[in-house]
C-alpha cells in the first residue's frame, strides 16, 4: 500500500512593489486546533464585521488559517481568562515594547498578543508601528499589517486617520486589514476609496482627516541600474 504524503501549501508570492512586502506563512494543515481557530474567527466575522465587503471577511478567516498555527494571530480575548494582575503586566510590558522598540520581526509576537488585548494603552504603540514608512526603498511591512489588524480591535477614533491613509497601501496585507478595521470601527465600506472613507468620517463630527493622508499611495522608487 502507498503511504499518503500530506502536503502543506506554501502561498507563491510575496506582496512586492508595494512600499514595503511580506512573506506569507505556510497554509497549515487542517488540524482540531485549526478548526478551533476557524471557528473563533468566523464568529469574531459575525459579530464586528457583517458590514465588510464580503473580501474583507475571507481576508480575516484567511489570516486565522494561515498565521493562526504559529501563533501571529489569535483569537479576539486569547487571554480574557488571566489572572487580572497578569493581565496588567502583559499589558504594560506591551505597550513599553511597541512604543519604545525599533521596527522588525522581533515585534511580531507582541503584535500578536497586543491583538488579543483591548487597552487604549496599546493604541500608542501600535500607531508607531503601523505608521512605520520608508519612502526611498522597499521594506517588511509584516509588523506594518499586524500593527494594523491590532488596531482593528481596539477600534480606536485616533487609529481612524491613518487607518484611513492604508486602505489603498500597496501591500495587500496593510491594505484588506486597513480596510477591516475601518469597517468594523464604522460599520461602512468604502473600499480603497480614502476621500469617501473621510469625508463618511467627517460628517460624524470628526475633524477633517489631513490631506496629506488621503493621496494616492505611491510605490518606491526604483533603485538606479
Amino acid at each position: 500500500m502507498k503511504a499518503r504524503i500530506a502536503l502543506v501549501a506554501v502561498a507563491a508570492g510575496l506582496s512586492l512593489a508595494a512600499g514595503c512586502h511580506s512573506i506569507p506563512a505556510p497554509r497549515p494543515v487542517e488540524t482540531a486546533t485549526t478548526t478551533d481557530l476557524v471557528a473563533k474567527a468566523q464568529a469574531e466575522i459575525a459579530a464586528h464585521y457583517s458590514k465588510a465587503h464580503p473580501e474583507v471577511q475571507e481576508y480575516v478567516l484567511h489570516t486565522a488559517q494561515t498565521f493562526g498555527r504559529g501563533g501571529l494571530w489569535r483569537p479576539e480575548g486569547a487571554f480574557a481568562a488571566e489572572p487580572a494582575a497578569a493581565r496588567e503586566q502583559r499589558t504594560l510590558r506591551l505597550a513599553r515594547l511597541l512604543e519604545e522598540g525599533e521596527y522588525g520581526r522581533h515585534l511580531c509576537g507582541a503584535l500578536a498578543d497586543a491583538g488579543a488585548v483591548k487597552d487604549p494603552r496599546l493604541v500608542p504603540g501600535l500607531l508607531k508601528v503601523a505608521g512605520y514608512h520608508r519612502a526611498d526603498s522597499d521594506y517588511d511591512c509584516r509588523p506594518k499589517w499586524m500593527a494594523v489588524a491590532a488596531l482593528a480591535r481596539q477600534e480606536s477614533d485616533e487609529a481612524v486617520p491613518l487607518l484611513i491613509s492604508l486602505a489603498d497601501h500597496g501591500n495587500q496585507n496593510t491594505r484588506m486589514w486597513a480596510r477591516a478595521a475601518l469597517s468594523r470601527k464604522t460599520g461602512q465600506d468604502f473600499q480603497g476609496d480614502k476621500p469617501a472613507w473621510a469625508q463618511w468620517w467627517q460628517a460624524q463630527g470628526h475633524a477633517a482627516v489631513d490631506a496629506g493622508l488621503l493621496k494616492p499611495w505611491a510605490p518606491p522608487p526604483k533603485p538606479a541600474p
